[in-house]
């Protein structure tokens, strides 16, 4: 790989995804925020999340485009049969992660737990008699709901991200860091880790205009408003890329990325659920949080610390991911 072709490839990519995503948002801003904007108040809020989630997707497409760079490469073979387990551990670790962090943000705040769960109850109450039975009995209802619907819609919709980030940015940045001509165990050493933490930070920067916007519900209300949020943002996009990445290199597929990026929506969801009030964009108890983050930390730490974590698959009988890479390539 010609490192300045490369080079070029990320910078192209990078300005179509921030181009369209933050041009969308600035409108919204000049225009009086997304309660009070002139363009279509009422399609305001579906304007601005999904046209700012499909420009990494287009800027994958328009960077192959421009630079000729060709299909092959797209990860969007589901690889069910080789990768079922990386599926199945970014359906349960962020469930696991969530648990983890959420104890902790409300074993600090005890103030701040509904033992009623009336945020649940409210989700529910097209389900009159779940909405009305004990708290366990409503989170036992809702949680095996959200990990399912949740999983299944969020996947569908995180695609549309993830084919930018997990897809085209990643692979850009691991030849950028030492992985061009992807040898027999490309995905060891250090250059899969660099690449999974740098699209983990442009990944965050990426979604800053969501904290600075009227009207998103993020841009006060908090510690150190508007600005060190966005910053503990990045720790949690950051520990998740590392969990995606390494799900993504190990499958030879940006599907169970997909799953996983959906499956976090829903259970940041569920620990929401338990909350007394309004959340703290700082703090928790969403995933995003310092402290309801911390076991999506832990969980980034376990994978990136493990030499073997993103080795190439050496099981007999099975694919490398580098015959994977090949496959979608062919």
């Amino acid at each position: 790989m010609d490192a300045r072709l490369n080079t070029r490839r990320i910078a192209i990519f990078l300005v179509f995804a921030f181009g369209i995503s933050w041009a969308v948002a600035l409108a919204f801003h000049l225009t009086g925020g997304m309660q009070n904007t002139v363009i279509r108040p009422d399609l305001a809020p579906f304007l601005m999340n999904y046209i700012f989630i499909l420009s990494p997707a287009l800027a994958n497409v328009a960077t192959r485009l421009i630079t000729k760079q060709g299909w092959g490469d797209l990860w969007l073979r589901p690889n069910l049969r080789r990768g079922w387990t990386f599926y199945l551990a970014v359906w349960l670790l962020p469930l696991l992660a969530m648990i983890v962090g959420a104890l902790v943000f409300y074993l600090i705040f005890p103030q701040s737990f509904d033992p009623d769960v009336t945020v649940a109850r409210t989700q529910l109450a097209v389900f009159p008699s779940v909405a009305q039975a004990s708290p366990w009995k409503v989170m036992l209802f809702l949680t095996p709901y959200v990990m399912i619907v949740q999983a299944i819609v969020g996947g569908v919709i995180a695609i549309v991200e993830e084919f930018g980030w997990r897809a085209y940015l990643l692979q850009r940045l691991m030849e950028r860091f030492g992985s061009a001509g992807m040898p027999a165990g490309w995905a060891e050493g250090t250059a899969a880790r660099k690449a999974a933490v740098l699209v983990g930070v442009v990944h965050g920067v990426w979604h800053w205009p969501f904290y600075f916007i009227a009207g998103m519900g993020l841009d006060s209300g908090y510690f150190g408003a508007p600005f060190l949020a966005p910053l503990a943002y990045l720790v949690f996009t950051c520990s998740l890329s590392i969990l995606l990445s390494w799900a993504t290199l190990r499958s030879g597929s940006v599907w169970p990325a997909s799953i996983g990026h959906g499956t976090v929506l829903g259970t940041s969801m569920l620990a929401a659920c338990l909350l007394k009030g309004a959340p703290d964009p700082l703090l928790g108890p969403q995933a995003m949080g310092l402290i309801s983050g911390l076991g999506f930390v832990a969980l980034a730490l376990v994978l990136y610390f493990n030499r073997g974590a993103f080795a190439a698959r050496r099981e007999t009988g099975s694919q490398s991911v580098q015959a994977a890479v090949v496959a979608n390539r062919s």
